[in-house]
């Protein structure tokens, strides 16, 4: 999900609640093993990641969640949010500093491509669909409305195994309107297609797609 996703609940699809997470993040001073250990580094990213954080630490630990613990369930969380993490990261640069980093893209697509090629056939799939959303919106940012239309595609063709996307926003973008809805995969892939040919511009698209996910989407 760009635009973005935290845990959410089918399966594992809701949010974090950022105390809920500063509480944990305490308890990472003591050394822990085994499942624990990686649902602690998780809810230190998703914390930091909630908090707009631009130094990498979320990426930090999502990173170490699929290192220590690569064939556990947070892994394949921690797979999508550290893609999450460095698009909303260019957004957050951008607004704050007009910095274009693209660096912070090149980053969410390897890590978003890397959830696609590593889940698709496994685990539990949450994120596939918001995977390829996500990256929609990349190409759309870049300018490559051609690689966006085929991700979308791709995107709708993953409804069968990833049936809803969760919208936090339609960009990552401070600026933006809060959505804080699921929205139904093919029917989100349909109209972010129809936004994106019926606008000229990356702004235009964003405001049409807000307005969609707003009424279309619970």
């Amino acid at each position: 999900m760009s635009a973005m996703a935290f845990l959410r609940s089918q399966p594992m699809k809701t949010f974090v609640t950022f105390s809920l997470a500063i509480i944990l993040l305490s308890a990472l001073s003591v050394p822990t093993r085994g499942q624990g250990s990686a649902v602690q580094l998780l809810n230190e990213g998703s914390a930091y990641q909630s908090a707009d954080d631009t130094n990498d630490r979320a990426a930090i630990a999502y990173r170490l969640v699929i290192q220590k613990y690569p064939r556990t369930t947070q892994a394949e969380q921690a797979q999508y949010f550290l893609g999450t993490y460095y698009e909303k990261k260019f957004f957050l640069l951008e607004g704050q500093s007009k910095v274009e980093d693209w660096s912070s893209f090149n980053e969410a697509e390897q890590a978003l491509y890397g959830y696609v090629g590593t889940y698709k056939l496994r685990g539990t799939k949450s994120y596939l669909a918001d995977s390829y959303y996500a990256l929609a919106i990349i190409a759309l940012r870049r300018g490559y409305r051609d690689a966006a239309r085929k991700l979308l595609t791709q995107m709708s063709d993953s409804a069968r195994q990833d049936s809803q996307v969760y919208v936090s926003k339609v960009a990552p973008r401070r600026s933006d309107e809060v959505i804080k809805k699921y929205c139904e995969t093919k029917a989100l892939a349909a109209a972010t297609l129809d936004a994106l040919n019926n606008s000229s511009s990356f702004n235009a698209t964003i405001n049409n797609l807000t307005g969609w996910c707003r009424k279309n989407c619970r």
